[in-house]
Order: structure tokens, then C-alpha cells, then sequence
């Protein structure tokens, strides 16, 4: 893991997060509310920007762990939210022309956090956030770099206490669908999904 002083990055707008056809910006459901809300869309118009990506295999116990966000139980498996992409992979709102995000306020935590993950430090008396580069982010962001500028890392520290806080509400809620599909209470739908998120 990095040293805290070594810790350099500053966004440049390039936009290799938001056109890699390889990246899914993951969401967690109160990133659906929060562009839900913040766009006043309808659920059809949520339809047209949540996409459910199917896995093709089964998933390995050690996959699952190293996952940010939990599989969704949905009538066609488990599967993972995120922002829908174009035909070339771009994600659905990234403006090519003027190089930008067009709901930058509304921007999920997967792109806020960029190009930083977070845990908890292993102390057991006091938990303290540590973070760290992503792989993603060491393969291709050119915001970090010996000559980009070091992080304020209280900022950065205080984002991670409140995505490791949204992180696990999701994870309760996920738990408590996927329970609720297992024992067969509900119908594993997408659209039931989003309802339960909406209502």
C-alpha cells in the first residue's frame, strides 16, 4: 500500500473513465435515487440508464468477496448495476463534444471515488480509512503521476467514511432482495427492483 505522501492525483477531465469500453460505472440504489431525483426522471427514463449486466459464469466465492458491490438476484441470474454505455462503450452521459460529464453533481460514487478505493485499516481499536490507487486507475489515469499535485487527504478520508457508509447500506439492501428472491417473496424482476428503489 502507498505511503499517505505519495498519494498525487488531479482530474484533468481526459475522459478514459468515462470512454472505456472495459470500465462499468457500478451503482449502488442510492445512486439510482440520487440521478433519479436529481433529473426528475420517470421509471421508463430510469429504464434507459441502469443497465443489468448479466454474469455468464458462475461466480467463485473469491470473486465474490473481492466485489465492491453484490450481485443482484434478477429472473436471468445475478447480476450487476450499473450506468448504461454506448455502442462504443461510452458511458450514456458523457458529452464527446464538449469532453465532460452531464451529470457531474449526480455522479455515482464509483466516479467520485476514481481513482481511489477504500478500507479499513486492520487496527481493531480504531478504524481509520485507508486508501489506495485502483488497478484501473494506475492502468490508465493520467491524472495521477509524480507531477500532479498530493491529495488533500482529509478530503479524500472524509468521502471514503461516507462511501464505505453508502457501500453498506447497499450491501443490507442487496442481502435482504436476494433473500427475498430466494424464498421466493418477490418476482426478480429489473422493473420490481427499481419500483422497490423508487417507492
Amino acid at each position: 500500500m502507498e505511503k499517505k505522501k505519495d498519494f498525487r492525483f488531479e482530474c484533468i477531465r481526459c475522459g478514459k473513465c468515462c470512454t472505456d469500453k472495459n470500465t462499468l460505472v457500478n451503482l449502488t440504489y442510492l445512486d439510482i435515487l440520487r440521478i433519479k431525483n436529481g433529473l426528475n426522471l420517470d421509471l421508463k427514463e430510469v429504464l434507459e440508464i441502469v443497465g443489468f449486466y448479466i454474469y455468464e459464469k458462475k461466480l467463485t466465492t473469491k470473486e465474490l468477496n473481492r466485489m465492491v458491490i453484490s450481485p443482484l438476484e434478477t429472473e436471468r441470474g445475478p447480476a450487476f448495476i450499473g450506468l448504461i454505455k454506448d455502442k462504443r462503450g461510452f458511458c450514456c452521459f458523457y458529452d464527446e463534444k464538449n469532453s465532460k460529464c452531464l451529470i457531474y453533481a449526480l455522479r455515482p460514487l464509483f466516479c467520485r471515488t476514481f481513482p481511489f478505493s477504500f478500507t479499513y485499516s486492520s487496527n481493531e481499536e480504531i478504524k481509520e480509512i485507508e486508501l489506495f490507487y485502483t488497478e484501473k486507475g494506475k492502468q490508465y489515469c493520467p491524472g495521477i503521476g509524480s507531477e500532479a499535485p498530493i491529495i488533500n487527504l482529509d478530503d479524500w478520508i472524509e468521502l471514503g467514511n461516507k462511501t464505505i457508509k453508502e457501500l453498506n447500506k447497499n450491501y443490507i439492501f442487496i442481502a435482504k432482495w436476494n433473500k427475498s428472491v430466494k424464498n421466493r417473496q418477490i418476482i426478480p424482476s429489473i422493473k420490481t427492483f427499481l419500483l422497490n428503489i423508487l417507492n
